[in-house]
């Protein structure tokens, strides 16, 4: 065994992967959309938590609110 069998191979396999995309540029294209598909779909999914975190907090400020007010309305027995 040589010692550039795996650079060698490499290299073969390289050539072919540009061969293939020469001889079909549809797969090229294919391979750019679904990695494009995965860039928005990590935007989205984050735009989404971001809100959702926003959100959480919003509900919970006021449910806090609410809670405040409905102790001062409740009277305190005092025997």
């Amino acid at each position: 065994m040589s010692p550039n069998g795996p650079i060698h191979e490499a290299g073969e396999t390289a050539r072919s992967a540009i061969n293939i995309f020469t001889q079909a540029p549809l797969v090229l294209a294919l391979i750019l959309m679904n990695v494009a598909l995965l860039g928005i779909l990590y935007y989205v999914l984050s735009q989404v938590y971001e809100r959702r975190a926003k959100d959480q907090e919003l509900i919970y400020q006021e449910q806090k609110e609410v809670q405040q007010l409905l102790l001062n309305c409740v009277p305190i027995k005092k025997e």
